[in-house]
């Protein structure tokens, strides 16, 4: 992964052997597809795709308070952990963010969201090339409606999957520490459709080089504003 998201930065790919660091361990670390990968990505729009759930039971993390009981902040944890989750596709190269909520993860919304970047590369003249993990509904096997795209569009999407049990090799992952930031430590809403419209408010105004910035992308403006550490909660 870490080799085809370097290749992307520059204008013409370098030929894989120059990416693998150490010619005698070539075999075990390049994958066999990488030549063929890399031959693509110069007419190729390369994405990071994944999902993310939006809980009602806040994610914890460090608060500051005063000293003692009395200053010390509650976090309600609602009995009934009703939850959503947000579909991210996020372009490598510009930091274009596609957000979309869903009840589950299942493969209708993650289809829907790789025809759009399909639409979206091929209004630009390219491919769209999709890092995404290993998942049923991700992969050919264990979704129909995927293998049906797939066959739909043809040489217009490429998937590129991560290796099983790796969540760092996505570096989507990374965005999502800024949404739970933002979003969903210690929050304090009191209905799922609250907690929703917050993640859509931050999908919506998170910036193109924030976005970059967050994924630690080679694109990424050397000084940018950062992201809101909180949301106005107020109703």
């Amino acid at each position: 992964m870490e080799a085809l998201l370097a290749a992307a930065a520059s204008p013409v790919p370098p030929p894989a052997c120059d990416l693998v660091p150490d010619a005698t361990v070539a075999d075990d670390l390049a994958p066999e597809d990488l030549p063929r990968l890399l031959g693509l990505l110069a007419r190729a729009d390369l994405y990071l795709q994944d999902e993310v759930e939006v809980a009602l039971h806040p994610t914890l993390t460090r608060v500051w308070s005063r000293t003692g009981r009395p200053g010390q902040r509650l976090v309600q944890a609602p009995g009934n952990n009703a939850k959503q989750y947000g579909f991210g596709l996020v372009d490598w190269r510009d930091g274009q963010l596609d957000w979309a909520v869903a009840e589950g993860r299942r493969a209708a919304p993650l289809c829907a969201q790789l025809r759009r970047a399909v639409q979206r590369s091929r209004s630009r003249g390219r491919i769209a090339m999709v890092i995404l993990d290993n998942l049923g509904i991700h992969t050919p096997k264990g979704s129909r409606l995927l293998r049906g795209l797939l066959e739909e569009v043809g040489e217009q999407l490429v998937l590129v999957h991560t290796p099983t049990y790796d969540p760092e090799a996505n570096r989507i992952e990374w965005l999502w520490r800024s949404l739970r930031r933002t979003v969903t430590h210690t929050h304090q809403r009191q209905s799922l459709g609250e907690l929703v419209a917050d993640a859509d408010r931050w999908a919506r105004t998170i910036t193109p080089a924030q976005v970059l910035s967050q994924i630690g992308s080679p694109f990424a403006p050397h000084q940018q504003p950062t992201v809101s550490e909180e949301l106005d909660h107020a109703a």
